[in-house]
Parts: C-alpha cells; sequence; structure tokens
C-alpha cells in the first residue's frame, strides 16, 4: 500500500467520521441526510458531467452506477434508522468492522486479490480494536457489555450497514475499471436525492425545513464531506487493493469514538480510547504490508 493510498484513506476517514457525527447529531436523520445528498449533488454534478464528457463512457456505464446508487440506498436508509436506536460509538465501529470482516474475503474469493500474511494478521488486530470498542467496562462485564450490544436493534442494523459496505465496496472497485471515481460518487449522490426526493418533500417537509432553518452549515459541510470522503477512497481503489484500502479507512473509528465520547458524551470512553489504538497499530500494519 503506498504513502500516496494512505494519505487519501486518512483524508477520507476524517471526512467520513465527520459526516456521520453530524448526521447523528441531527434531530431528523433522514431530513438531514436527504438535504445533504442534494447539496452534494449540486456541488459534485458538474464535475462529474465533464469526466463523463472527457471520457466516454462505455455502453454499459449506467449499469454500474444504478447498482451501486441501489445498495447506497440502503445504506444510508440503515444508517439513519441505526442512529435513531443507538449511539454513534456503537454503530459506527460495529458497521465499518463487519465490513472490514467481509471485505478481504471477498476481494480474495470475488476479485482474486492476495492478502499477505502481514496483511492479515494487520486486518486481526484492527477487528480486535473494533470489538473492544464496542465493549462496555472490563472483563467479564465487558464481555457480557458486547454480547447485549449485539443483541440490541441498532447493532443488528449495524451488522446489515457492514454487509452493504463490503458489498458496494466491492462492486465499485470492480467499476472503476469502467468509470472515473467522480462519475461514479457524483451518480451515487445524485440517484439518491432524486428517489428520495418524493418521500422526504412530502411526508418529511416540517423535519427538512427545521433541519435547513437549525443547521444549514452542518448540512452544507456534509454535502460537501460525504461525497469527498468515498471519492477519495475510490481514487485510492483505482491503483490498490480493496482488501487493504477498506480497512485501513476504518481509522475513521478512532474518529468517531472520539467524537461520540467527547462531543455527544456517549459512555464507555476507556474502551473506545483502547480500541482505538489497537486499530491504529493495525492500520499502520496494512500500510507496511507488500
Amino acid at each position: 500500500m503506498t504513502e500516496l493510498a494512505l494519505a487519501l484513506v486518512f483524508a477520507s476517514a476524517f471526512a467520513h467520521a465527520t459526516w456521520n457525527y453530524l448526521a447523528k447529531s441531527s434531530r431528523d436523520t433522514f431530513a438531514f441526510t436527504w438535504a445533504f445528498t442534494a447539496v452534494a449533488s449540486l456541488l459534485y454534478l458538474p464535475f462529474a458531467i465533464v469526466a463523463a464528457v472527457s471520457q466516454a463512457l462505455p455502453a454499459g456505464a449506467l449499469a454500474f452506477v444504478v447498482v451501486t446508487v441501489g445498495l447506497h440506498l440502503v445504506y444510508f436508509r440503515l444508517l439513519t434508522d441505526g442512529y435513531a436506536k443507538t449511539d454513534l460509538s456503537i454503530f459506527y465501529p460495529v458497521a465499518r468492522g463487519t465490513g472490514i470482516l467481509l471485505i478481504p474475503i471477498g476481494a480474495v474469493l470475488i476479485l482474486r486479490e492476495h492478502i499477505s500474511v502481514a496483511g492479515g494478521l494487520s486486518i486481526a488486530v484492527i477487528i480486535l480494536g473494533v470489538l473492544a470498542v464496542h465493549a462496555r467496562g472490563a472483563g467479564w462485564s465487558a464481555v457480557r457489555g458486547l454480547v447485549r450490544s449485539v443483541q440490541e436493534p441498532g447493532s443488528r442494523l449495524a451488522v446489515l450497514t457492514g454487509v452493504i459496505i463490503a458489498s458496494y465496496s466491492l462492486w465499485d472497485k470492480n467499476a472503476l475499471a469502467h468509470l472515473s471515481p467522480v462519475v461514479l460518487d457524483a451518480g451515487i449522490f445524485v440517484g439518491q436525492a432524486v428517489i428520495n426526493a418524493p418521500i422526504v418533500l412530502h411526508w418529511r417537509r416540517p423535519a427538512l425545513l427545521r433541519e435547513i432553518r437549525e443547521r444549514p452549515i452542518a448540512i452544507l459541510a456534509a454535502g460537501i464531506l460525504s461525497p469527498l470522503a468515498y471519492l477519495l477512497v475510490l481514487t485510492a481503489l483505482t491503483f490498490s487493493q480493496v482488501a487493504y484500502i477498506a480497512p485501513t479507512r476504518e481509522i475513521g473509528i478512532v474518529i468517531g469514538a472520539v467524537l461520540g465520547a467527547r462531543s455527544l458524551k456517549e459512555p464507555y470512553p476507556a474502551n473506545r480510547m483502547v480500541g482505538s489504538a489497537l486499530i491504529v497499530l493495525g492500520i499502520f500494519g496494512l500500510a507496511l504490508s507488500p
């Protein structure tokens, strides 16, 4: 994994954790999410049009965009429902951690990528860190807390979200052989904004207007950061393996844990910090892996 890929993924992780924090902080996550996807569409669509014209898209390009839009629609719906049921520092690590478990397996089986022994051990350390972040307290109480957390509705939604994360990561890696990252990224947000518009504008309009009135800066920030976060990852995927890029991106778990513990006053900060240290250790192991 090159230094450039590592820098792109680190920047992506910061942007991703930040927009998730902004979404979790909203009063109506679904309305807030639609608002920032609409902003993202307006901001990034012109760049996508220029890229599409210059690239001369192949005949099957639309199919790649349609599938990834569908996967991201499910992802954002699970995310908004999950944040309504559990903490940022619970949902975020479990969702991202499930993806870590599934993406390398899929990368080997579907994309025929190779994971070195050092890479595999580093991924295992990251997974251990994710579990520590998700635990509650110390000793057996932490284990019992982990079991209880897994049984909660928010955690189940987080696991399902992780499955979708793994699915779109693998699909989009394949799509990049036919599309530029800018076109694929913009297509995701434009598709979501258009498809969800009738729902939000008809049934959630009061909530949407409240979010716009109370948090316009947060909506604008998320509208910039969310597509930027994924664009950086897609760019890194064009010259690096998804089996390494996807786990390394989970440095965002550290940022999410800090934001949840400090800004949202969520419990068990010690567990979050220990887990975060393990995640960072695993990430540096990945960065040094062949």
